[in-house]
């Protein structure tokens, strides 16, 4: 009878073990086929919500000069020059629809994740909003900090009239384009220009004169634009510029430098990323 009894015991407890193993075994099968289907379901819908995107960048402007200080009395042998880059976003809106809606309306807008990058070593690199007032103009600038440039978006007609453009100003309605402005600041000190020449000016054409090498100048600036509508949606275009003042004509030894950018391509559409 014990004999029995044990050997009884001993298959209860074989078939519990591969009674659990079975339920865990359905258990895994059933959350990788659900989280298989959930998966597929979102990716399907992030699919179809971007496929014709509320928000997209569809023009860039880039306007590039340079700015010089004399510290030589007139001398023009100990010149620090910066180069500057004033920079315009234009958001296109209307993707959906022509009408102005809370679905593409402007509640709030910040810039993350900037990145500079160029050659020059020991220069300061400035990136901030700019007053698109001074656009094509040099002005002082202060840099970003940490949490990136939040923008106060203009949503009434009482702050339209009120708007003060020396504070990071961005309309709902996306009727104005991001200003930003980046300043190479000091990229060469003590700088010397070429005395041939019979008008020296404080603008692009100081490259020239001071034999500045423009391939030295090109720089890569990164950053993302978070925007919220007014449906509390989140979207966000992650954008990266290459600063380049080469081109076949030298427009920047004339002055300034106008790039317009038309961009047809998806990697400047907005991304809805939560509701």
């Amino acid at each position: 009878m014990k004999k029995t009894n044990y050997r009884n015991l001993k298959l209860i407890i074989i078939e519990l073990v591969l009674l659990v193993i079975s339920i865990c075994t359905y258990k895994y099968i059933f959350e990788v086929e659900t989280t298989r289907r959930i998966y597929a379901e979102e990716t399907e819908k992030f699919v179809e919500e971007n496929k014709n995107p509320i928000f997209s960048i569809d023009k860039i402007i880039l306007c590039s000069s340079a700015t010089a200080v004399d510290n030589s009395d007139g001398k023009l042998n100990d010149l620090n020059i910066s180069q500057y880059t004033d920079i315009s976003l234009y958001i296109n809106n209307k993707g959906r629809s022509e009408e102005i809606t809370a679905e593409n309306t402007v509640n709030q807008l910040f810039i993350n994740n900037i990145k500079v990058e160029n050659q020059i070593q020991g220069s300061k690199k400035i990136f901030n909003y700019k007053n698109p007032l001074y656009s094509g103009k040099y002005v002082e600038l202060p840099n970003w900090q940490n949490d990136g440039i939040l923008f106060n978006v203009v949503n009434t007609n009482e702050k339209n009239e009120n708007a003060n453009y020396d504070e990071n100003i961005f309309y709902t309605d996306c009727s104005n384009p991001i200003s930003l402005g980046y300043i190479n600041k000091n990229f060469l000190v003590n700088g010397v220009v070429n005395r041939s020449n019979a008008v020296i000016n404080f603008d692009g054409s100081i490259l020239k004169d001071a034999e500045v090498d423009l391939e030295t100048l090109k720089t890569k600036i990164s950053f993302s634009v978070n925007l919220t509508n007014n449906f509390n949606e989140n979207f966000v275009c992650n954008v990266s510029l290459d600063i380049d003042l080469d081109s076949e004509n030298e427009e920047i030894y004339s002055g300034s430098l106008i790039k317009i950018l038309d961009l047809k391509e998806d990697k400047f559409n907005f991304i809805k990323v939560s509701s």
